[in-house]
């Protein structure tokens, strides 16, 4: 076996930069909906995943993991709490997910360092296409900004700071200001720093930019915790400052842009007013209200472990607010809850949550020494912790945007960390 990775060369680098790019970046294009949706890069991992299981073999922790998650999923399934449909697409297609981008870890020796490097020079590149999509839709070329031509899981959003919400090639900018995460926190830190790693000043520049021209809530959240990790703002006086700052910019975006109005309206309707007119619930705020309520209902009546992977969509049908207070049909985000921590209270109980918490901060490195080499651990490490804490926070399908190797990737950098493995 170690034979093996030992001749794994440099040119195969290439086919994983073609692997992950599709993997992670083409979830705007899907071959069908129904029973389930089959995204592109789910044709890679079927042609691959035999010749892995030859190559690579089976590790312990995922027969270990995927045995405590059956029997749950069996138990409840056995209750009528969950599907054998929903559970087996979710258990096999986590499954392996994972397996998937273990292997191609374990083919790379488990280069967490040249995985990361791979992946913000992809996100440069869809940043670069984010740009190409406002410029065309400045100047009204079609076929720039509308990508419903290549795509079929994508829209044109109007609106936001230059009239279009920037995509790029993802479904929807809070999708997007998810996946540049990473590359924004080095963008950040290169910008505060003046350094120039893995992207030239101009191209973090470039980043930051179309992070901001998402004019998403939750990709504004990631700018504001990398500046917070980067400049180590987490004093008392840095606090204040940063409150005044985020106050000043809520009431300008409050002013200025309608859909921040909306949505702010909307949720003060709902948390505060308990109005549900459908003018606080025809949007994203009633959605998170709701999925909420049905996450706390779940876990009230299956608190240690959920009802199993792939329940929530029963949990919806059962404790929804849509079918007791409003008079018209509306159902968004059933399946995945619309945030990972809703689902995870919903499908796995506090015992998951939990689990998931404790796997967040035992990995994450904090910035102790100041070897180059440490320092880049502690930035892959900083970096993909974002991007889990908004996974949690707004994006719930466990699979999307290649999530399973972020998981793999913050795990074995803490883990090589520990053990100086590189």
């Amino acid at each position: 076996m170690k034979n093996l990775k030992i001749n794994i060369n440099d040119e195969a680098s290439s086919f994983v930069r073609i692997i992950l790019f599709i993997s992670l970046f083409s979830s705007s294009f899907i071959f069908f909906k129904y029973p389930f949706e089959f995204y592109f890069h789910y044709l890679l991992i079927i042609a691959l995943t035999p010749i892995f299981l030859f190559r690579v073999g089976i590790p312990k922790f995922l027969l270990y993991g995927a045995f405590a998650v059956l029997i749950v999923g069996l138990i409840n399934i056995s209750f009528l709490n969950n599907s054998v449909f929903n559970f087996s697409k979710i258990f096999l297609g986590l499954l392996a997910s994972i397996y998937f981008y273990y292997s191609l870890l374990f083919l790379k020796n488990f280069n967490v360092k040249l995985f990361f490097k791979i992946y913000c020079k992809l996100c440069f590149l869809v940043s670069f296409i984010g740009m190409i999509q406002v410029v065309s839709f400045l100047i009204n070329f079609k076929y720039g900004f509308d990508y419903t031509w290549i795509f079929n899981k994508w829209g044109v959003i109007e609106g936001g700071i230059v009239g279009i919400r920037v995509n790029s090639i993802l479904a929807e900018p809070s999708q997007l200001g998810i996946v540049l995460s990473p590359a924004l926190f080095v963008s950040v830190r290169n910008l505060i720093k003046r350094k120039a790693l893995y992207f030239k000043k101009w191209e973090s520049l470039l980043i930051v930019i179309i992070v901001i021209l998402t004019t998403s809530t939750i990709a504004y959240f990631g700018l504001l915790l990398s500046i917070l990790i980067n400049t180590k703002s987490f004093k008392l006086r840095y606090i204040l400052v940063g409150l005044v700052i985020s106050v000043f910019g809520f009431f300008v975006a409050y002013r200025n842009v309608n859909e921040f109005k909306l949505r702010v309206d909307a949720a003060k309707g709902l948390w505060i007013e308990e109005n549900f007119d459908i003018v606080n619930t025809n949007n994203s705020s009633f959605v998170l209200y709701n999925n909420l309520h049905i996450a706390k209902q779940n876990l009230l009546s299956h608190p240690l472990f959920g009802t199993g992977l792939g329940s929530h969509e029963f949990a919806f049908k059962k404790f929804s607010l849509t079918k007791k207070l409003l008079n018209y049909r509306f159902e968004f985000n059933v399946k995945d809850g619309n945030s990972l921590f809703i689902r995870l209270c919903s499908e796995t109980g506090l015992i998951g949550v939990i689990l998931v918490i404790f796997f967040c901060i035992k990995n994450l490195i904090i910035l102790k020494e100041q070897s180059e080499n440490f320092e880049i651990k502690y930035i892959i490490s900083n970096a993909i912790f974002i991007l889990i804490i908004l996974t949690l926070l707004r994006q719930g399908n466990y699979m999307l945007n290649g999530l399973p190797l972020m998981f793999l990737m913050y795990y074995y950098n803490n883990h090589q960390n520990q053990n100086q493995f590189y």
